[in-house]
């Protein structure tokens, strides 16, 4: 049998349909998802980094990709309007253990730099940016350029319940894809990232079958407050980590974010378990997932 493409979908149909045997699609990146747009369309910017470390702090960005996307209010995207990918040399080293993941080492990133009166350009009229983690990626790229500062961030981590909604109990983004996408892709380079994360994004859902991306700006839309268990006993510990609360170091505080409609029964939990002072602080629609938010 010949290697055409319809020989090759034959078999993978025939393969999918005995069900000993799950085929996944290597990623071709989409340039437009629907072919017939509403009037009222707006811009997400899907963004990735790939850095030195993992401290947000002091990490350096050595790739940057994101592409620039029409969406409708529902969730549906529509047309790619830029895909870049942009390499720049750090001032440190880059480790084994990151040359491993990236598969980037000194040699390919020397020379480069990333032209940010260009992306700035670009991004200057794009409201909303995503990433799949992006209590990692927004930290690190305010410290790069302003003009992630003002604009709203989403997390296709955070705020999806992939468990509920798709009944995947990993948010690993390769394993999000091979589930819900049944498609793999070259991983851990930035622009495939946003490529995979795209097109993860696009995909339908829940019952009622609404794109993974229509879940995400539910959550976007949500008012949000940072609640700091001020007070809270040494004994209640466990149960503030156990609800998702995490330590601030420099303030020596528990804390979440947490959105409005939860925040009565939040206080009245704190109360029971003798946390009655709480601090709260309500959150700008653009300060989700920045420090700002700590």
């Amino acid at each position: 049998m010949e290697n055409t493409p319809q020989n090759l979908n034959q078999c993978a149909q025939l393969l999918n349909e005995s069900g000993d045997f799950q085929v996944l699609c290597r990623l071709k990146a989409s340039q437009r998802f629907h072919q017939t747009k509403p009037e009222a369309v707006h811009k997400v910017c899907i963004i990735d980094t790939e850095t030195t470390g993992l401290d947000t702090d002091v990490c350096e960005i050595i790739e940057l990709g994101y592409q620039i996307v029409e969406f409708d209010s529902h969730g549906n995207f529509f047309q790619v309007l830029a895909a870049r990918n942009y390499l720049q040399e750090p001032k440190g080293e880059i480790s084994a253990e990151v040359t491993k993941v990236t598969g980037l080492t000194l040699k390919d990133v020397k020379g480069h730099s990333i032209p940010w009166q260009e992306v700035e350009k670009e991004l200057a009229d794009v409201q909303l940016c995503v990433a799949h983690n992006a209590s990692f990626d927004r930290p690190v790229l305010e410290r790069y350029s302003e003009v992630f500062v003002n604009k709203i961030w989403g997390c296709s981590v955070a705020q999806i319940d992939w468990f509920t909604l798709a009944d995947v109990g990993s948010r690993s983004q390769e394993f999000l894809c091979w589930k819900v996408g049944q498609f793999y892709y070259g991983a851990h380079r930035a622009l495939d990232d946003v490529q995979a994360l795209t097109e993860l994004l696009a995909q339908p859902i829940s019952e009622a079958q609404n794109p993974a991306f229509h879940y995400l700006l539910q959550a976007v839309r949500v008012s949000k407050s940072l609640i700091k268990a001020t007070g809270a006993p040494f004994d209640v510990k466990d149960a503030l980590r156990g609800r998702s609360y995490r330590w601030n170091v420099t303030a020596r505080v528990w804390q979440k974010v947490i959105d409005e409609s939860k925040l009565q029964d939040e206080l009245a939990w704190l109360i029971e378990h003798n946390t009655p002072n709480p601090t709260v602080i309500k959150l700008k629609a653009t300060d989700s997932f920045s420090v700002r938010a700590n």
